[in-house]
């Protein structure tokens, strides 16, 4: 397995990432059954999430990326939050698309050791591989 690349998410992945979601609700909710999202979600209402994502992510203040493999094939989302508190660094989320669970435990491990590393927080970097 090569690896995986993270694409800042923005406005202009609207109907690619409303319909990864849509499709993937079981899995968000597997993920994290506290979370009622995506529920009432329409294309507008994600519009206006994923612009709010962007203005987070060019603040520097939260991130948010498709998560993709090497042929640009949108395998989910991931989430960085970090502590506005100063109690932790970071909350730390992802999601799969359906159908692609099988490649989470590589993922996992490549994306919390990119966070852990001295690469973190250069958001240019952006290829995560073995």
């Amino acid at each position: 397995m090569g690896g995986f690349n993270l694409k800042s998410l923005g406005i202009s992945e609207n109907e690619r990432d409303y319909s990864a979601i849509m499709e993937s609700v079981a899995n968000i909710h597997s993920a994290a059954p506290q979370l009622t999202w995506p529920k009432g979600l329409t294309l507008e209402k994600n519009l206006v999430d994923l612009a709010w994502h962007q203005k987070e992510f060019e603040a520097q203040r939260s991130f948010a990326w498709i998560i993709e493999d090497g042929s640009a094939e949108y395998l989910g989302c991931a989430y960085v939050y970090p502590s506005i508190d100063g109690s932790r660094s970071a909350d730390v989320a992802w999601w799969w698309r359906h159908g692609y669970r099988a490649q989470h435990d590589d993922f996992e491990n490549l994306f919390l050791g990119w966070l852990k590393s001295e690469e973190w927080p250069d958001l240019e970097y952006r290829k995560i591989t073995k």
